[in-house]
């Protein structure tokens, strides 16, 4: 296939929309920069062309992508599709997943009401991923897990963890077959007194700012405080839910 090497490419363009939410939506796509995600996105088979600059061709020549269109572009395509400010000269254009239905997710689930920073998102994916979590459940306040930051902060999770877009997270977590409702919440009891949660559990985390909406709260079976011995007024959201996902694992295995 010939190089790309503009910018007002057409197909340049429309791939230049994935960088925003709306574009993502629109196309049904989304970017996995560099060649960590890339990988990722091959093995996962959810790519469905690679983008290499013309200069990185022999780096990536191990890639596999047998039935997979390999595109050459431009240095001045990849720097205009890239978000981060030193590209390393591969992107993958990949499909989004197809929505999947709560009800169907798995025992052990985190869901995530209005946290809005997109590292923290994939943060948190990754930590699920680690600890081979059933599926995130987010509502419409949450950054978009599909974004360059949280794909990068996922490292690649985001192909292995189902992620289930609710409307309503509320309707949806009263929707899950049989999961005890675990809320992070700053008036809460104290978390390491917690009795068992049993196999089925949802861990559900706040903003970063207020957490959780009181609805939520009003569902959970158990409300929940990490210790803060020191001075801090609180933990970074996907400090304390990868806490609270590995006491899970620990404590049900």
């Amino acid at each position: 296939m010939s190089e790309i090497t503009s910018t007002a490419n057409p197909r340049v363009k429309a791939w230049r929309q994935l960088l925003t939410p709306d574009g993502r939506r629109a196309h049904g796509l989304f970017l996995a920069e560099g060649e960590h995600l890339a990988r990722e996105a091959v093995r996962a088979g959810a790519s469905e062309c690679i983008l290499i600059s013309k200069e990185n061709l022999d780096q990536y020549r191990d890639l596999p992508h047998e039935g997979l269109s390999v595109i050459p572009v431009s240095r001045q395509v990849i720097a205009f599709l890239s978000d981060s400010r030193t590209p390393q000269g591969i992107l993958a254009v990949c499909r989004m997943p197809e929505p999947k239905i709560p009800e169907h997710a798995g025992p052990r689930l985190v869901a995530l009401n209005r946290v809005q920073d997109p590292g923290n998102v994939g943060a948190i994916l990754r930590t699920m991923d680690a600890a081979a979590f059933a599926g995130l459940l987010i509502d419409p306040g949450c950054a978009d897990p599909f974004s360059p930051k949280a794909l990068r902060a996922s490292m690649g999770a985001v192909f292995r963890v189902p992620v289930y877009p609710c409307k309503s997270l509320d309707e949806a977590l009263g929707r899950l077959p049989g999961h005890t409702l675990v809320a992070g919440d700053l008036n809460g009891a104290p978390y390491y007194n917690h009795p068992p949660f049993g196999d089925r559990v949802c861990l559900m985390v706040g903003n970063e700012g207020s957490g959780l909406e009181e609805g939520l709260l009003k569902r959970a079976d158990h409300r929940l405080k990490l210790p803060i011995p020191g001075g801090a007024e609180s933990l970074n959201a996907a400090v304390a839910a990868s806490l609270m996902i590995y006491d899970i694992l620990l404590r049900n295995d």
